[in-house]
């Protein structure tokens, strides 16, 4: 499937990019293993396009943070490629008139789970590594000690094994068919609920053993496309002075609170957080928890509907569930 969907990317991509400025999508990094986000800007560049499992980075913050998107020429678009949770993502950026709609081109790909590249390190005892194909189920990589047949599933991110949203839900061209949700809107917080099922000390403990080894390096929030006052954000301003700087428990809890709470009813669940966290810390937990309060409480799920208004940038005092 990926080899035949990166086929039908670059040959997309070909036949569009007169239209367009740029192209978001992936390349090869710096080994076999790794990706890179690619922006595509000429047709020489169209052959470096991969999509495959090993293409684990949400794009669309690109479209608000980085200087290299620069507004589209007149007459010209920003093409992006989305699985299912970019979409959400372009979605929430849309409501908050943070993009345009009119201006972007959006090749959508289903998508069967991305590698935790992390946990397959660590896991798989795999060094120096040569190449890495995908057939089917298996990611087969051959190192120093040879080839190693791994079950794709079993290094699936955490993000992609609860994932209910895996065709992207808004889209110009679609470049393979729909694939099945792994889970239920019933099952989706297994985690949380997991979690809540501890007594309140352990739960405390949980977090304060979790959030201790936090370096405040504020990864989670550069990587997040929906974190787009870097310049002005609360844990590093200085008027008003809200946090400091030290590396202490309580001022942990507060930033990862802060962080979530700024994203409640917000947080299309990418998990990118979670994903470049260098301790790796499982902050998406916190996010899905308000997302699950926003759901049974105001019957919203964020990045589904570009025509939606999300329920805290509105004030009711009649709505329903309050």
């Amino acid at each position: 499937m990926e080899a035949s969907a990166t086929t039908r990317l670059h040959q997309e991509v070909e036949a569009s990019i007169g239209r367009l400025s740029t192209v978001l999508g992936w390349g090869a990094g710096y080994d076999p293993l790794h990706m890179t986000p690619l922006f595509v800007r000429s047709p020489e560049d169209i052959a470096r396009l991969v999509w495959n499992p090993l293409c684990v980075q949400n794009l669309t913050g690109y479209l608000v943070k980085s200087p290299g998107v620069q507004p589209p020429e007149e007459g010209k678009k920003i093409g992006i490629c989305v699985r299912g949770c970019d979409s959400r993502s372009l979605v929430a950026l849309i409501q908050e008139k943070l993009i345009s709609r009119e201006n972007l081109y959006i090749i959508g790909i289903p998508c069967r789970g991305t590698v935790d590249i992390r946990r397959l390190m660590n896991e798989s005892g795999l060094s120096n590594i040569r190449s890495v194909r995908i057939e089917k189920d298996l990611l087969i990589v051959d190192d120093a000690n040879g080839a190693h047949n791994l079950p794709l599933e079993r290094f699936l991110a955490r993000r992609c094994l609860r994932c209910r949203h895996p065709n992207p839900v808004i889209h110009d061209v679609l470049l393979d068919e729909p694939v099945t949700p792994r889970t239920t809107a019933e099952d989706a917080y297994r985690d949380v609920e997991s979690l809540e099922a501890q007594s309140l000390d352990q739960r405390r403990a949980f977090w304060s053993v979790e959030l201790d080894r936090c370096l405040r390096c504020y990864a989670c929030r550069n990587a997040c496309p929906l974190c787009i006052c870097q310049n002005r954000c609360i844990a590093e301003t200085r008027d008003p002075r809200w946090l400091t700087q030290r590396v202490n428990l309580p001022e942990k809890f507060l930033y990862h609170f802060i962080h979530a709470l700024h994203l409640a009813g917000r947080c299309t669940e990418c998990g990118e957080c979670e994903r470049v966290c260098p301790m790796e810390i499982p902050v998406t937990l916190i996010k899905e928890k308000l997302n699950q309060i926003t759901r049974d409480l105001l019957h919203y799920e964020a990045g589904l509907d570009p025509e939606a208004v999300p329920p805290l940038l509105t004030f009711n005092p009649a709505e329903a569930g309050i």
